[in-house]
């Protein structure tokens, strides 16, 4: 007895040891966020205060000092997602996760973002600016010093990856992996050309595309399977990707004149997918010459938001066309060479090889025009007679983005921001400006191309001439842009912009949902405080969803007492999309059924799903909705002529019973139930992983076409798992800098074992707030943890 009594004794120390160990091991792996330590190459000392939520407050006497510090405590709490975020574009994912990612990576290289990242970092040392070039490469430095001498992330140890000193090139394929997620055109031309060859112009008509021009190819071409192929391959990389897209955004500025505080008010909410960790990590940097609280994205150096005493910026995207998609003509007696211009050219090629983790290498080769690669082994439909190719600004022009960011953090002006604003040439984005002397202004930030009138660049165009590229390239003066305009407020929802000589610029904005509800809200006051503008972020009412839901009250009969109670909460429905209603729940059903009920016999296998979560299709709503006579109502494969009234009926019908096998009684039919948050984690698919790694989950109010956007995919499913939405939320009060106010959706810290990895989600769901502090006073009384850096060892 006694000798059991000693077994169980004894294995009760081994586990409270093998636990204690562990314990010990864990703490080992999370930040230093207090301590003395040497980092080699500093000048001089530099201390980082940590405040509530884990935000550093670099203080140096050099910048060179401060982004080198920068780069250490970025390293700290995000090298999973720097490690993460640098392999998507060369298309190394598989050697991390297996053969899951081979399609991923095998896109991404062909699409070349890599190819360009080389050339850029190979050019990197002829930039003329010597301060830019000192900053970036002491932020590197910083980063491979934690690297090299912190804790390994938790992640890396799961899956087993060795690490590597980070580079300028991992920095140029972070920023081109950024500008493929804002395009649009891969997700969409393909779909719209597809409509245009199989049902014609008439179809168009509701879909506010206008074909013009010379489309004889296109129409008669037999392509079918490459255009499939393609719009399911983008929808399947871009969905599946372990890392957020970056999708949207609202912006607005207004000046004194127009604010209850006498200074201008900045705010901006961008749009992405939602992760864990979240996009942005924010720093606040000052040194005698230069002071800036920013969000950096991961292994970006500059910040991309980013305010301080004088002046703040905002990003949305601008959404222009700056992809399209080629024709080419592969000559039959000769597969190596393509017709151009009434001459056969030879494809270039270049080899490529994916390693892939518990797999061989996968060894590839990539033809290409002078378009841009061959897209179609990407897509698994091979036919010598029939490639497409992807054209695309970004990879066709040398880029000045690290210019562009350098200009816009160390501005000292408006002149020196719109200077910046003006070096971006790809992805398109609309710059927004205030600053303390009272300006406002919005860029559109591209480098834009007029074509021929012939040209519709929502199609996909003929490659075998020069007839369908680029026949202007615009100077940066004549982008859509506004200063200081008399209505004292500039403002971007991704929404169409302003004419451009005499034209409206190809593009695929968004519908016009938030940005009629933002400048109603505008033109409400006389003067908007920050109360207001804390409303408008949070703003869930869409008047477009209710001019709909009118119009679906006045074609549907109510033939049961479901219906009947079902048709009066629409009726008396103002929009909101709060937990608690019940009137979303059964507009977004009978909208998403009406559309496939509508569309889906028409449309090729795979291209409504796609069809339907695109901005195309956003902006369609509205117009289709209200189009009784449009040809989409009809189902050609029945013998009758199916009305508009016939298809809201038959989706009000199918979703009701849907609500009621998915939610019961119509009384719990409650938006929160089907609108749920969580933040996922890239490893998160685990699912003994996922209490520890992801974020959530609750129940949110919003939706995809408000203000406040928290978007989903439309599937018919009936449940709203939310994607993507504000990936933070500032206000800038110049009135009173150091009470500007933001929160992110999650917390400061990639690392799971860290306090600040999720501490600000409560109150990001809750629609609280927290100050961007840059008092030095405050600041100190707020530091909970304080890390001094030293010079060490060169």
């Amino acid at each position: 007895m006694k000798i059991f009594k000693r077994i169980i004794i004894a294995l009760l120390v081994l586990v409270l040891l093998v636990a204690v160990g562990g314990y010990i091991y864990l703490q080992t792996l999370k930040p230093s966020y207090s301590g003395e330590f040497n980092l080699n190459n500093l000048n001089e000392i530099v201390e980082v205060k940590y405040d509530t939520y884990g935000i550093p407050h670099i203080e140096a006497n050099n910048v060179e000092d401060a982004y080198r510090a920068l780069g250490y405590v970025h390293a700290q709490d995000r090298l999973w997602q720097m490690e993460l975020m640098r392999r998507i574009a060369p298309g190394r994912l598989s050697e991390m996760f297996g053969p899951d990612l081979t399609e991923t990576d095998k896109f991404f290289k062909t699409v070349g973002i890599h190819r360009v990242a080389e050339k850029e970092a190979a050019r990197f040392d002829a930039i003329p600016n010597e301060e830019l070039k000192s900053a970036v490469k002491a932020y590197i430095d910083g980063i491979n010093q934690f690297m090299d001498n912190g804790p390994t992330p938790v992640e890396f140890l799961l899956l087993g990856l060795e690490k590597q000193h980070y580079t300028i090139e991992d920095i140029y394929n972070v920023m081109g992996y950024i500008a493929f997620s804002f395009a649009e055109a891969q997700k969409s031309d393909p779909i719209v050309t597809q409509i245009y060859k199989n049902l014609g112009e008439e179809y168009m008509l509701d879909l506010d595309i206008i074909p013009t021009g010379k489309t004889e190819m296109i129409k008669n071409h037999p392509r079918s399977a490459v255009l499939d192929s393609l719009t399911a391959k983008v929808n399947s990389v871009m969905n599946n990707l372990p890392a957020p897209a970056w999708l949207g955004s609202n912006s607005w500025v207004v000046s004194p004149e127009k604010s209850a505080t006498g200074g201008v008010i900045f705010a901006n909410d961008p749009h992405m997918g939602f992760s864990q960790p979240g996009v942005w990590f924010e720093a606040h940097i000052k040194t005698p010459t230069f002071e800036r609280y920013g969000y950096h994205a991961a292994l970006i150096p500059f910040a991309l938001l980013l305010h301080n005493r004088n002046y703040a910026i905002g990003l949305t995207m601008f959404e222009n066309d700056d992809i399209d998609f080629y024709q080419e003509k592969t000559n039959p007696e000769n597969e190596n060479q393509y017709l151009y211009n009434d001459a056969w050219k030879t494809y270039s090629t270049r080899q490529e090889t994916m390693n892939v983790k518990d797999g061989k290498p996968i060894n590839l080769t990539i033809k290409e025009t002078g378009h841009g690669p061959v897209m179609n082994e990407v897509v698994g439909t091979l036919s010598e007679d029939d490639p497409v190719t992807l054209w695309w600004v970004y990879t066709q022009l040398e880029n000045e983005s690290m210019t562009a960011l350098y200009e816009l953090n160390h501005s000292k002006d408006i002149d020196g921001a719109r200077s910046g604003a003006s070096k971006i040439k790809a992805p398109g984005l609309n710059v927004m400006y205030g600053d303390k002397e009272g300006n406002i202004a919005w860029w559109a930030s591209a480098k834009l191309h007029l074509t021929a009138d012939h040209v519709n660049r929502n199609l996909i165009l003929d490659g075998t001439t020069s007839n369908d590229e680029p026949t202007e390239w615009l100077p940066f003066e004549e982008n859509p842009q506004s200063e200081n305009p008399p209505w004292n407020y500039v403002y971007s929802t991704n929404n169409q912009t302003d004419t451009i000589k005499g034209g409206l610029y190809p593009g695929y904005y968004a519908g016009e949902d938030r940005a009629q509800r933002l400048v109603d809200l505008l033109e409400a006051k006389e003067k908007l405080s920050i109360d207001d503008y804390k409303n408008m972020l949070l703003d869930g009412q869409s008047d477009v969803a209710v001019k709909i839901t009118k119009t679906f009250i006045e074609q549907i009969d109510a033939e049961s007492e479901l219906e009947e109670k079902a048709k009066n909460i629409l009726a008396d429905w103002t929009g909101n999309h709060e937990v608690d209603e019940t009137a979303p729940v059964i507009y977004q059903k009978i909208l998403f059924h009406s559309m496939r009920l509508a569309m889906e016999n028409k449309l090729d296998s795979g291209l409504f799903v796609g069809f339907v979560n695109s901005h195309l299709m956003k902006r369609t709503f509205d117009r289709l909705m209200h189009n009784d006579s449009s040809k989409w109502w009809d189902d050609p494969s029945t013998a009758e002529v199916e009305s508009r009234k016939d298809v809201f009926n038959k989706a009000f019908d199918i979703s009701l019973e849907e609500l009621t096998a998915q939610l019961g009684d119509i009384k719990d039919w409650k938006w929160g139930k089907v609108h749920t948050f969580e933040l996922p984690h890239a490893m998160g698919k685990v699912e003994a992983l996922r209490p520890y790694l992801n974020v959530g989950t609750y129940e949110m109010d919003a939706s995809d076409a408000v203000l406040n956007k928290l978007a989903f995919q439309r599937n018919g499913t009936g449940v709203y798992n939310i994607t993507s939405g504000p990936s933070s939320r500032r206000i800038i009060n110049f009135a009173d800098i150091e009470n500007s106010l933001s929160i992110i959706p999650a917390g400061q810290s990639g690392n799971p074992l860290s306090p600040h990895y999720k501490d600000q989600v409560e109150m990001y769901t809750q629609g609280k707030w927290r100050k961007m502090l840059m008092n030095p006073q405050e600041i100190s009384e707020k530091t909970i943890n304080k890390l001094t850096l030293k010079p060490g060892e060169n």
